[in-house]
Formats: C-alpha cells, sequence, structure tokens
C-alpha cells in the first residue's frame, strides 16, 4: 500500500486526509455476489457478455487521429487504456497483452455505461469487477473500506506505480515500472497520449482510474497487480500526471490487489469481446515507448 511505502521515504510527510464526499459515495454499496463471475458457465458468461452495452466513444480529437489510424502497438510495454496505464513484464507476449488490453478496456467502457465513474464510484468499480470477472479474471469485489486516503509531496505519475512496486520482487519487474514512470514523466503536457487519459479519467476537479503491472507468476498464469485510484484537487492547469499531491491541495485514494486471468475462460470469449469493442480497440488504446 503506499502508505506503507511512503514510511520509507523520512523525507516526506505523511497526512491523512478523509474527503466526506469520496466517503459517502462509497457507503452502502456491498452485495453479496462477489464470486458470482467465477461461478458462471462458459454459456452464462457468453450470455452475460451479450447483454453488456459499452459506453459511446467520444470524437476522436485530431491530434488522436493518428493513433487510432495506425492502431496500437501491441510490442510496447507501456499503455494508455482509456482511463487506465497498464506497464507488462518482458514475460508477456503481444497476443497475451493484447488480451489484457481488450479485457480491461471492456470492461472500463461497460462500467462508464452504466455509472458516472466521478460520481458513482463504488457502483462503477463493482461493475467493472463483474465485468473483469465474467472475462475470467479472478477479482474480488470492490471494497471501499480498503481504499487509504493519504497526501504526500510526489507527482500522481509517481504515486499510481509506487503503489504498484510495492508487490514487485524481481528487480527486472521493477526496472520495467521505473523506465513506465521516465517514460510519463517525459511525455508532452498537451500531447495526444494525454488528451486520451484526460478525456477517459478527469471530470471536474477529480479523477478515477486504474493502473497495472502485467506478468506470469510462477505457475505460468498471467498476473496482475491491479490499482485503483480517485485523485480530488483543487486546480489544474494541464494535466493530472503532472499534479503534485499537497496537504490541503489535493487527496488521493488508494488501493490494489493482485489478479489472475483464466485463459481457458478468456479463450472462449475472446472473440466477442473483440466484436463488441469494435473501434474502442483502436481509439482508445495508445502504446507508449519505454
Amino acid at each position: 500500500m503506499l502508505s506503507v511505502i511512503l514510511k520509507n521515504k523520512t523525507a516526506l510527510s505523511i497526512v491523512f486526509i478523509f474527503s466526506s464526499m469520496i466517503s459517502s459515495a462509497f457507503a452502502g454499496c456491498h452485495d453479496d455476489d462477489s464470486s458470482k463471475g467465477r461461478e458462471l458457465t462458459l454459456e452464462a458468461r457468453v450470455d452475460a457478455l451479450k447483454q453488456i452495452k459499452l459506453s459511446e466513444s467520444p470524437a476522436i480529437e485530431t491530434e488522436l487521429l493518428c493513433l487510432a489510424a495506425q492502431g496500437p502497438d501491441y510490442s510496447k510495454r507501456l499503455f494508455v487504456d482509456s482511463g487506465s496505464f497498464v506497464v507488462l513484464s518482458q514475460q508477456i507476449d503481444q497476443q497475451t497483452t493484447e488480451d489484457v488490453i481488450n479485457s480491461t478496456l471492456f470492461a472500463q467502457l461497460a462500467a462508464s455505461h452504466d455509472y458516472n465513474k466521478n460520481t458513482q464510484i463504488a457502483q462503477w468499480y463493482k461493475r467493472y469487477t463483474d465485468v473483469m470477472s465474467i472475462q475470467g479474471w479472478d477479482i474480488s469485489e470492490f471494497d471501499d473500506v480498503s481504499l487509504t486516503s493519504v497526501s504526500t509531496d510526489l507527482s500522481v505519475s509517481e504515486v499510481i506505480f509506487e503503489i504498484l512496486k510495492t508487490a514487485l520482487t524481481d528487480p527486472s519487474d521493477q526496472a520495467v515500472v521505473d523506465a513506465a514512470v521516465s517514460a510519463l514523466k517525459k511525455l508532452e503536457k498537451e500531447g495526444p497520449f494525454i488528451s486520451l487519459f484526460n478525456h477517459a479519467a478527469i471530470r471536474s476537479n477529480q479523477a478515477n482510474f486504474q493502473s497495472s503491472f502485467v506478468t506470469r507468476d510462477e505457475h505460468g498464469l498471467v498476473s496482475m497487480n491491479l490499482g485503483y485510484l480517485v485523485v480530488g484537487f483543487k486546480d489544474i492547469s494541464s494535466t493530472i500526471l503532472f499534479l503534485r499531491v499537497k496537504a490541503g491541495e489535493t487527496w488521493i485514494k488508494s488501493h490494489d490487489e493482485t489478479i489472475k486471468l483464466d485463459y481457458d475462460v478468456f479463450n472462449q470469449v475472446r472473440d466477442q469481446v473483440i466484436k463488441k469493442l469494435g473501434e474502442n480497440a483502436r481509439s482508445q488504446v495508445a502504446g507508449i515507448d519505454i
């Protein structure tokens, strides 16, 4: 967790800030069907996917047209995936990269169709985790109690991956994440990658997004360390990624967990996911050099 990380940064001051607005948004949103995705038969999964509706694609800005025309380069290690950043280890091949990106994008768009991700946060994340489960991800139902609110003098681009690094023990994995942070810091503040992320994640003075690191575990299974982040701020001049989290000016809530992908399931729903995504798989995904 972020709070644990920051204890090791003695030069930093940790201040806990609780937002009444967010606390109320998360209240009373628990159901007892957290494992329903795991219990579904293949037929039920396919039927559930058919019923899912995705949010409409936003109008593509001029600067994003070339990215959409080219389509994602799945040989990259860092992606903007709508309102999510995804980093992939060297153990993840291109087909798996495409599957991870498509499945997480699909879950985001399904959740955004049903709920406003910045005013109905708990409902949005519950829908997100439900749809991930239907696709074969072994994921816990979203629990607002697990979110930790902290404030410190770090940029958001550093915070989003510091959260994930706590679960990494392989130096090569840590190096990939460090390279991803460096790449984000080098992005143009008004460039196409930032515009894509801003459009999906930010509304008014709040942002809701995900970050993830994907690798393979000791059994060869696709494993994702997934971070949920909600950031509130008084003012923003360009993009939240370059914003420093400071007490009184900014707050951030975060949680992370490790999830696995059951390929026996996803292999059988892949085509349907891709078909339903349509142009979204090109217009809302972009690979970044690291």
